[in-house]
């Protein structure tokens, strides 16, 4: 049987070891990271283990190889900060493994910074062909948005004859008790992705606009969330799911990422925003070198501390408008679930396990040869029936709203 490595094991790589050792499919799974504590947690507490534990800095890209050879991985989940991409795709390709990652870098048109760092185009330019040449799969922002809502998208589009927009929506009503102000998961990555510039596909073509002032809108979630003010927000599928080829070919011309966040949250990241404190750059204060957006945050409680105190719900989903056999189709969906109950099934929070279940069952499906596509790719290029068939299922409880409207 084939062996995987988990690179990075935070909350979303602890979901992703547990799920890959639920499956039989696996004959050992390969805990990696830089500080390898929450890793032995993982094997001490998991029952006839077959977690091995290295320590590994995911940037060594010579080690990383080395160790995937020398362990047999025939496919690796990249749970790092998505700065570690290029070293660990590199690896693979040495190695001869499989890739998924969860994020890329939030995207920027052309020119507006170095290509290095311009997301997953980028990637998928640079990997695609010499993935293809040694039959690997490299599967970019496969967690749940970015991931599983591109799966949705590209599982509605295959059942419409034409299609006009796609919006990824997310709305939380989480109440967490104790803390005066916390977020559900990294905040530096909350308030980059709040400030930075939105990306999206208007009219067909990439649009930039302004942060939490572009494409604002109400939207009416399913209950117990129900009504919710939402921002377009930056996001890799905001933008991906409007230039793919295929879904163009069908006259997709509008395509964004949107999120809903509190008025509390809104006028933090506007603060943040105002005082240039949401950057890695670090500036000197009083004669010592600090990083503005880790001095923000510093307070703040540590999402993975958050699960016992959070009640509420989570509603991740994918809109898509499009026609049928001349009838005008919306499709809505959605993953949904209660806070509380995923700490109490999980030990972990939610939004935690929203993200680590799609990168795990990927990793099934392409060891099991029931994900067949090769190459670098976003997930809308995977056929999407053996997820949609799984994800309920493995834990990510989906839901599909259907409206048709006919002319009289």
């Amino acid at each position: 049987m084939p062996n995987a490595m988990v690179i990075g094991l935070g909350g979303v790589g602890s979901v992703i070891g547990r799920k890959l050792h639920d499956y039989e499919c696996f004959d050992k799974i390969v805990l990696a990271d830089i500080d390898p504590t929450y890793a032995h947690v993982l094997h001490n507490t998991t029952k006839r283990s077959r977690f091995e534990v290295i320590s590994l800095n995911a940037m060594e890209t010579a080690k990383v190889a080395a160790a995937m050879t020398q362990h047999k991985i025939a496919v690796t989940l990249n749970a790092c900060n998505c700065y570690t991409n290029y070293s660990i795709l590199d690896a693979c390709l040495k190695a001869g493994s499989h890739y998924i990652d969860m994020a890329a870098d939030i995207y920027s048109a052309p020119g507006v910074k170095k290509p290095g760092k311009n997301s997953f185009e980028h990637e998928i330019e640079t990997y695609h062909s010499r993935y293809l040449e040694k039959d690997l799969a490299g599967l970019l922002c496969l967690g749940c948005d970015p991931g599983a809502v591109n799966i949705f998208a590209r599982w509605a589009m295959d059942r419409l004859d034409t299609a006009t927009s796609i919006r990824v929506l997310d709305a939380d009503n989480a109440e967490v008790k104790g803390y005066r102000f916390a977020v559900l998961f990294s905040p530096e990555t909350l308030f980059e992705e709040l400030n930075a510039v939105p990306y999206y596909v208007k009219d067909g073509k990439v649009t930039a606009g302004r942060p939490l002032e572009t494409e604002i809108e109400w939207f009416r979630f399913p209950e117990p969330i129900g009504l919710q003010q939402c921002y377009a927000v930056a996001h890799e599928e905001g933008v991906s799911l409007g230039i793919y080829p295929p879904f163009v070919e069908k006259g997709v011309k509008y395509s964004v990422f949107k999120y809903s966040i509190s008025d509390k949250v809104y006028h933090v990241a506007k603060s943040i925003d105002l005082l240039n404190l949401d950057t890695w750059k670090k500036v000197k204060v009083d004669g010592v070198e600090v990083t503005p957006i880790r001095v923000a945050t510093a307070n703040l409680p540590k999402p993975a501390q958050l699960g016992a105190t959070v009640d509420g719900y989570s509603c991740v989903g994918t809109e898509v408008r499009g026609t049928k056999e001349r009838k005008r189709v919306e499709y809505f969906i959605y993953t949904m679930d209660s806070h509380r109950d995923a700490y109490e099934k999980w030990g972990y929070s939610l939004t935690v396990v929203q993200t680590g279940i799609p990168p795990a069952l990927a990793a099934k499906l392409l060891v099991t040869g029931k994900l067949k596509e090769r190459g670098v790719m976003m997930p809308e290029a995977l056929d999407p029936e053996a997820f949609m068939e799984n994800f309920s299922r493995e834990g990510l409880e989906i839901y599909v709203e259907k409206r048709e409207v006919e002319r009289m």
